[in-house]
This record gives structure tokens, C-alpha cells and sequence, in this order.
């Protein structure tokens, strides 16, 4: 039979193993996968401004954060809505989204929403109601505010496509008058596909307006949002991330050089 000691001895060695194998605590994020520099699928990865601000701020009160392989951005915001992940990114705040998560300040970006259209359109833009009647395609799932979305579902002939390349696509072989999509983003797209000779964006913005790390309120984890907000708020850590939007603008684009797509390449 064992002696005492050697049993306390072996129940100290086994509850120090299971304390020392325990995982570190881990929210799920997930983001939009086509909205650059923000956020992008690189090779089956998220990456971008909003992905490096997300990990940096949870690891600073001790949380890893895994962010899961990209999905269309409206599975995104339903898993974000159901609790399947803890973390969406970033985004612009609307009605629906304030229902299901919470906004946490300061936001990491803007976003100017603009207009690609054919470089032989003769669309000019001024106001919202230049688009009336229009074709318009968005991404399923994305949002530029309440007011512009309830806007384009009234007044034009809203077209939603599961991503960024499908709107581009349609626009390209005249199903659409134009898109609507971020500025960076757009620039980005119309690059790395090579349609420059083929798209340009319009002057003007037709929304401008803040994107905000976005926390479901079905998260174990929501108790972490003020430690959270005080580190995104220094202003170490604000500068910090005002300088992400230049490097990954640089890195999207020699990652993705044009030669990768065939788009306009026909």
C-alpha cells in the first residue's frame, strides 16, 4: 500500500499539472472579410487594423483573443447576436446592432462611404437623392447607418451580394448603376482586381461615421469592458492604433498585388 506521503506527494502533482494545463480565458471575434485596411481574409486569416487593435486591447487585461477563419459578414453579425462569438471587430453602430452588443469607446476607425461606378457613368453625385431609382449594390449584412440603409430600401433598387467581388462583378457587366462601399476598401477592391481602367469612385462621400469594436451582450466576458475602455483611451494606445491604418494599407496592397485577379483581366 502507497504511504501517506507519497499519496499527498502524487495529489499535489496531479492538481498542479491540471492548474498548469488550464487554458488561459478566450473570447471568439469574428469580422468582415473583405474591408481593407480594417479587416481582410489573408490566405484563410482575419487580419487588419481592427484585428490588431481587438487582440491588443483584450491582452492587456489578460484575455486571448481567437479570432475565428473568415465567414461572409452576415454570418458574422449573427453569431455575434446569438453569443457564438464573443467579439465583432468593428463596425459602423446601428439600431439592430445596439440590441445585441455593446458599442466599446473609442471607436478604432471612420468610415467614409462612397460610390464606385463605371468609368463611363454619368452619375453625379451631390445628395442621397441623386440615387433614387438606381441599381445600388451593398454586402449582405453591411451597414452605414440606420438612416442610409432604411434610405436605399425606399428609394432605390437595393441589390444585396454575399461579398465585395459579386457587386463588382454585376457592376462590371451593367446590373448595377453603382456600389456603395468604405473608401479604403473600394480604392483597395478596384486595385487589386485590376479594374482601374474599368471602375472609379466618385467624389464625395455618401456617409461618414465612426467604427466601433462591437461586444455581444451574451458574452461571459462583458465584465471586461471597462478595464477595456480605460486602455483604449489612453492616448499612448489611441495613437497607437491611428498609426495601423497606414501599415496595413501598405501591406494589403503588396500582399494583393493586381496579377492575382482575373477580373478585369479578360
Amino acid at each position: 500500500m502507497m504511504p501517506l506521503r507519497s499519496v499527498l506527494l502524487l495529489m499535489c502533482l496531479v492538481a498542479w499539472a491540471q492548474h498548469s494545463s488550464a487554458k488561459e480565458p478566450v473570447l471568439r471575434a469574428c469580422g468582415h472579410p473583405a474591408a481593407p485596411p480594417m479587416s481582410w481574409d489573408q490566405d484563410g486569416q482575419l487580419t487588419g487594423v481592427c484585428v490588431a487593435a481587438a487582440r491588443r486591447a483584450f491582452a492587456a487585461v489578460g484575455l486571448t483573443l481567437q479570432v475565428e477563419p473568415p465567414t461572409p459578414w452576415a454570418r458574422c453579425l449573427r453569431m455575434v447576436e446569438t453569443g457564438e462569438v464573443d467579439v465583432n471587430l468593428c463596425g459602423f453602430a446601428n439600431d439592430k446592432r445596439l440590441e445585441h452588443a455593446v458599442m466599446v469607446e473609442p471607436p478604432v476607425g471612420h468610415n467614409e462611404a462612397v460610390l464606385i461606378v463605371r468609368r463611363d457613368s454619368a452619375l453625379v453625385y451631390k445628395s442621397w437623392a441623386d440615387l433614387n431609382g438606381l441599381r445600388i449594390g451593398m454586402g449582405r449584412g453591411v451597414s452605414f447607418g440606420e438612416e442610409f440603409d432604411a434610405y436605399l430600401a425606399q428609394h432605390t433598387q437595393f441589390d444585396l451580394a454575399i461579398s465585395e467581388a459579386h457587386n463588382l462583378q454585376k457592376l462590371l457587366l451593367g446590373r448595377l448603376d453603382a456600389v456603395v462601399t468604405a473608401r479604403h476598401a473600394g480604392q483597395q477592391q478596384i486595385r487589386a482586381t485590376g479594374c482601374e481602367a474599368q471602375l472609379r469612385l466618385l467624389p464625395g462621400k455618401v456617409v461618414d461615421g465612426p467604427l466601433f469594436m462591437q461586444m455581444s451582450k451574451r458574452s461571459k466576458h462583458l465584465g471586461v469592458l471597462p478595464q477595456v475602455t480605460a486602455f483604449m483611451k489612453q492616448p499612448a494606445q489611441i495613437e497607437w492604433v491611428q498609426g495601423q491604418q497606414a501599415r496595413f494599407e501598405t501591406m494589403y496592397a503588396s500582399m494583393n498585388p493586381p496579377a492575382q485577379s482575373k477580373l478585369c483581366s479578360r
